[in-house]
């Protein structure tokens, strides 16, 4: 009941929000360029470390990152698809420079997509908390946007609300009946 009313972005302006117009970059090597600055920047991988050293995956932190740039008009979403393997592995290789045990991605287990968000929102929450106040740099602005989408999107998947219905048993004798049923009472 939260979401928009359908049809309600065909009566606004178009081309007001950032991800309707046409991206900033539209090069993926000027988008890796932007990426790699961006990490190697000392405010930012200082903050990116430390919640790789949490426990939030690699994998999870670089598709955050590149959803928060098509999100801000950056670039688009085909530009992040050819991207993600370098941003990525540039996380991989800092991570190892840097000395620091860290998750590629979760485990491979049952974990339902809504589970792993509620995770990588605690963790980014932990990191965030971690940080100093007086340290909100750029690093911490990246932690605190990635941490706003992921929470803006745990809550819309199959959670369940805690409010299951009873579900009445079927005995023998209420078998459906009717013409197309295979019951006893099948018109004849």
């Amino acid at each position: 009941m939260d979401g928009p009313i359908p049809g309600q972005s065909l009566t606004r302006e178009p081309k007001k929000a950032r991800y309707e117009r046409p991206p900033e970059i539209a090069d993926p090597n000027e988008a890796v360029e932007y990426h790699l600055t961006k990490i190697a920047n000392p405010e930012v991988l200082d903050d990116i470390l430390h919640a790789l050293e949490l426990g939030l995956p690699i994998k999870t932190m670089t598709q955050t990152m590149l959803t928060m740039a098509v999100a801000k008009g950056i670039h688009n979403i085909d530009v992040s698809l050819i991207i993600a393997d370098v941003v990525e592995e540039y996380l991989i290789s800092t991570a190892l420079e840097a000395g620091i045990e860290f998750r590629e991605d979760f485990d491979r287990t049952e974990e339902t997509n809504e589970k792993k968000k509620k995770r990588v929102d605690a963790l980014l929450r932990k990191a965030i908390d971690e940080i100093e106040e007086d340290e909100s740099d750029e690093g911490y602005m990246l932690l605190e946007g990635m941490s706003d989408l992921v929470s803006s999107e745990v809550g819309k998947g199959d959670e369940p609300t805690g409010d299951t219905p009873e579900v009445e048993e079927e005995t023998p004798e209420e078998k459906p009946v009717g013409l197309m049923s295979r019951g006893q009472n099948n018109g004849s």
